[in-house]
Order: structure tokens, then C-alpha cells, then sequence
């Protein structure tokens, strides 16, 4: 009986934790014209989708459903009131590389932190820029 209790309580407490991260996970689409680089893979233009995975790290989802997760360096703090989500890649040494994701409404999600100059390629968000 103690057993069959703990258990239900177990089940109970790993469904509401679930259901919370659901309730807060979101996800972006958005449509890259360019290559790019993310978590060390080059990547073909085309239409991805990013999610926060239950691990803390963003799952890119690309146009033929191959996956790469990203290990996030740290959270951005927003800057302005932009409710929509942004992709930012940092262009150095010909190379486009995705760096930032901004979540509609949410911080930020740093990916890469590039020390050399560089120049940055923005997808979506209220100012999208190249």
C-alpha cells in the first residue's frame, strides 16, 4: 500500500512538472535565406523552428526535421519592448554563425559569444536587418 502511494505521489509529481514546462515552453519559426552554422554544423537556408528543450537547451529543427541541440551560454536580458521572436547570427570571417534567440516577450538565449569584430544578420523580430 505504502509502496502504490509513493508511486501515485511520484507519477503526480513528474506530471505536474511536465505540464508546467509545457505550459512555458515556446516555440519560433522563421525562414533563413542564408547558410549558417549552429551548434557546429553547417546548416542550408531554409525554414527552421527553435524550442526550449526540458534540458535547457535550444532544439533547432530544420526543412527535412533534422534536429541539433544547443547548449545555452547564458540568458539575455531584453533590451526593448520587441514582442516578436529574433534570430541573430553573427557574421565574422565569412562565416554566418547563429548566436542569439529571442523568444516573443521573453530574455534572450546567448548560444555563442563571438570576441572578434563581427556584424550581425537579424531574422524576424520588429526590425529584421542584414
Amino acid at each position: 500500500m505504502r509502496r502504490q502511494v509513493s508511486a501515485t505521489a511520484v507519477a503526480f509529481v513528474v506530471a505536474f512538472a511536465m505540464g508546467g514546462a509545457m505550459a512555458h515552453a515556446q516555440s519560433v519559426s522563421a525562414e533563413i535565406t542564408f547558410p549558417f552554422a549552429a551548434g557546429g554544423k553547417e546548416m542550408a537556408a531554409g525554414k527552421y523552428s527553435v524550442d526550449v528543450a526540458a534540458d535547457f537547451r535550444l532544439r533547432l529543427t530544420g526543412p527535412a526535421g533534422e534536429r541539433i541541440f544547443m547548449p545555452v551560454i547564458t540568458l539575455l536580458g531584453r533590451h526593448d519592448k520587441d514582442a516578436d521572436a529574433e534570430l541573430v547570427f553573427d557574421k565574422v570571417g565569412g562565416k554566418t554563425v547563429l548566436s542569439e534567440v529571442w523568444m516573443p516577450g521573453r530574455d534572450g538565449y546567448l548560444l555563442v559569444a563571438t570576441k572578434a569584430p563581427h556584424d550581425h544578420a537579424v531574422v524576424g523580430g520588429s526590425n529584421p536587418r542584414k
